[in-house]
This record gives structure tokens, sequence and C-alpha cells, in this order.
């Protein structure tokens, strides 16, 4: 290899060291705030380090990272058509949601930012296409949120019959874990 040939790897690999750290996020860690209760004080919101355990809410729980506020609302079955089956075993939800954004500056949402986790750890991505007894019209799409602005919308999967560990995960940062923090389904 010529001297030349060494110096541009060199100075590339130098680069690609600087820059990779760069592209890293520097967003806070997601949290969770509880739904209000009057029976008891608020308890101070979690705050996941990379040793903790990540984070599983309840459905009425809203997770926050980054100034972006997540509430899963609610969690229903949807039964089949005579075209949409689930596969064997398994059965149509459909998660209702609402996002805020806290921040001073716009966010993008996403539906591929959410995903279902199964009890035995397997982690997959919307339903496509939902059976026609989804009547609710109310797709969440992606887009932008300006400083304040808010959505609300439905996400379909599919999940196991029966799997009461399932959970809706939420990855805001593609750089992070699809199935780290979450929230229990209730199945």
């Amino acid at each position: 290899m010529s001297n030349h040939r060494r110096i541009v790897a060199i100075l590339l690999a130098l680069v690609l060291f600087a820059v990779l750290p760069a592209c890293g996020t520097t967003a806070a860690p997601a949290t969770v705030a509880s739904k209000a209760s009057t029976a008891s004080p608020q308890v101070p919101t979690p705050t996941i380090e990379p040793t903790q355990t990540p984070i599983v809410a309840a459905i009425g729980d809203t997770l926050i990272w980054n100034n972006i506020e997540v509430t899963l609302v609610s969690v229903k079955k949807l039964a089949s058509d005579e075209f949409t089956r689930p596969k064997a075993g398994h059965q149509f939800i459909v998660v209702h949601l609402k996002i805020v954004n806290k921040g001073s500056s716009e966010v993008d949402y996403n539906p591929f930012d959410f995903h279902v986790k199964s009890g035995t750890g397997n982690i997959t991505d919307e339903e496509c296409c939902l059976p026609s007894t989804y009547t609710a019209n109310n797709i969440l799409d992606s887009g932008k949120l300006s400083p304040g602005g808010s959505v609300v919308g439905d996400i379909g999967f599919q999940v196991v019959k029966g799997d009461h560990q399932a959970e809706l995960t939420w990855q805001p940062d593609i750089l992070g874990n699809a199935g780290e923090n979450g929230w229990l389904l209730g199945l």
C-alpha cells in the first residue's frame, strides 16, 4: 500500500472515530409518569439508567423521553372477519395512544416506533391490514408535532392469545432497543 493510501486510510479512520460518537443520542433517558391518583401521593418518576431494568408501565401510564410524552390510553381486542384472520393462536389488538410534544422544538412521530414484545421475547411490528371489525378510522400515521402539539391514534398488532406478559414497546430513538421500554398490555 502506498504512503498516500495509508494516510487517507488513517484520516478516514480518525474521522469515523470522531463522527460516530456524535451520531449517538444526547436525549434524556425514558421515564414513566403514572396516572394521577387521589388515594396516594405522587411517587417520583423513575429514570432508566444503563444498569437498571427497563421500564414496564401499565395501561394509562405515560412514558416520557426527551420531552415527548406517550400515553397508552387503551388496548382492545379485535375480532377477525371473513378475509382478515390472525395467525393460528394469535388475536388482533388495537392500542390507542396519545403523543404530546412538551419540548421547544418540532419532533417526529411514527407508528414504526412501536412494537409488541411477547412473553417469550419475540418483538413484532404493527399489523398492516386490520379486519373490517376495526371501525374507529383513527390509525396513527407518521408526522411531526410542533412544540405543545399532540396527536392521538390507533395501531393494530397481532399477539399470542392469553399472553399475559405481552408488552407494547416504544423505541423513539433509532439507536435504541426495540424491546426496552413499554407497557404491559393486560391481555
